[in-house]
């Protein structure tokens, strides 16, 4: 249980640290039922903050996922749900902490990136 509790910590934490993820603008660009992937847009108007959660419904890692950015650059991975199975976990999937923004247009985004996503996990991306 106490990786659980660690797990919803960190979340409580992260959303209120991070004011757009309670904020009213939010979009979900990506919903696929073929690969169990949802993608969701969550910014705070007028202060450029924006974050990007990616979740994977689906039993397999997803290595070299595409998906649609707001903006190009880098951004940041503040919170991976790998890290918690059996807490720390030594060898959670995920993008090392960052991810670059810089491949083509996608998702109605005007940027991509090439993400890793732990199986039944989710990710939370932030702009540098």
């Amino acid at each position: 249980m106490r990786d659980f509790f660690r797990f919803f910590g960190d979340l409580v934490r992260l959303r209120r640290a991070r004011p757009a993820l309670r904020a009213p603008g939010v979009r979900v660009s990506r919903v696929r039922s073929f690969d169990r992937v949802m993608v969701m847009h969550r910014w705070l108007e007028g202060t450029g903050e924006d974050v990007v959660v990616v979740v994977s419904f689906d039993e397999l890692p997803k290595f070299g996922y595409e998906v649609g950015l707001p903006f190009a650059g880098t951004w940041h991975e503040l919170f991976n749900s790998d890290v918690y199975d059996t807490f720390p976990n030594p060898a959670p999937y995920g993008n090392g902490g960052t991810v670059e923004a810089s491949g083509p247009p996608l998702d109605g985004f005007a940027a991509s990136a090439t993400l890793t996503i732990p199986a039944n996990g989710a990710l939370v991306l932030a702009r540098g």
